[in-house]
């Protein structure tokens, strides 16, 4: 079957003369070799990959294929397609080299200044602290200003769509422990971007640091539950779970701030 796609450089498990690239979400797996891409990598780049942004553009004929997996202790065959080495084309965007430098760069000051972001984010595990104010706490610490604090929390299954979606619509950005904390318009949106969880949208608070301060002493299960009545006092609205297909993601959270901006306008 013939399939285009575009993936992300981060699912791609590099060796020495070839990569494995996975795409769980279509089920699709190949091998990729260095000509076919005009590139050449090695192993260390499994170190920092989960920094890169870019994507390949996939072009290429797939084949059913399969692998069994263990389940509650059975094993289950699990249908996927695997690419045509012979069949199989891929592009990467243009400013790719800079992607490159940028995520080495990125991936060496963590451990150039890794005992001052330790002690950020010890402070991150007891406190939400605003994106400027993180920005000043680097400074003091001597850490270059052009590093982006969004990284002290990131993770390396994190997807930049759910985090770059909701942060060009943030008036503020709040981080706690491995959370986002959005401060929107008309909402407040906490988001952790990873398939699997689920982005808790809220509504606009009045008193932001009254919000937060809640907000740090509970957890999601008692939201869900309105234990002691925190989701009524929070303002929780509802949740949107992380499925396969991020553009229902997106149109959902769309849903929810219009709905939002349609109460408050009454």
């Amino acid at each position: 079957m013939h399939r285009r796609f575009h993936l992300p450089l981060r699912n791609c498990e590099f060796y020495a003369d070839k990569a494995l690239c996975r795409d769980v979400r279509r089920k699709l797996q190949f091998w990729l070799d260095p000509a076919v891409a005009h590139l050449a990598w090695d192993p260390s780049w499994n170190r920092w990959k989960h920094l890169l942004s870019s994507k390949l553009e996939v072009d290429g004929v797939f084949v059913r294929s399969g692998k069994y997996k263990k389940r509650g202790g059975e094993w289950k065959f699990v249908d996927w397609e695997t690419g045509l080495p012979s069949r199989l084309s891929v592009k990467l965007p243009t400013d790719f080299g800079q992607d490159i430098e940028r995520a080495r760069t990125v991936y060496c000051r963590f451990g150039q200044y890794s005992r001052a972001l330790d002690q950020i984010r010890l402070c991150l595990e007891h406190k939400a602290i605003e994106r400027k104010e993180l920005e000043r706490m680097c400074s003091e610490l001597a850490i270059p200003g052009d590093f982006d604090v969004a990284q002290i929390s990131w993770r390396p299954d994190y997807n930049p769509f759910f985090y770059s979606e909701l942060s060009c619509r943030a008036r503020r950005i709040y981080l706690l422990r491995d959370e986002y904390i959005f401060e929107l318009e008309r909402a407040v949106v906490v988001e952790t971007p990873e398939l699997g969880h689920a982005t808790y949208v809220f509504a606009k608070s009045r008193n932001m640091d009254n919000f937060l301060a809640q907000y740090t002493k509970t957890t999601k299960t008692n939201i869900r539950r309105n234990q002691e009545n925190i989701a009524e006092r929070l303002g929780f609205v509802g949740r949107v779970v992380h499925g396969t297909n991020s553009a229902l993601w997106l149109k959902e959270i769309r849903e929810y701030l219009a709905e939002k901006e349609q109460k408050q306008s009454r």
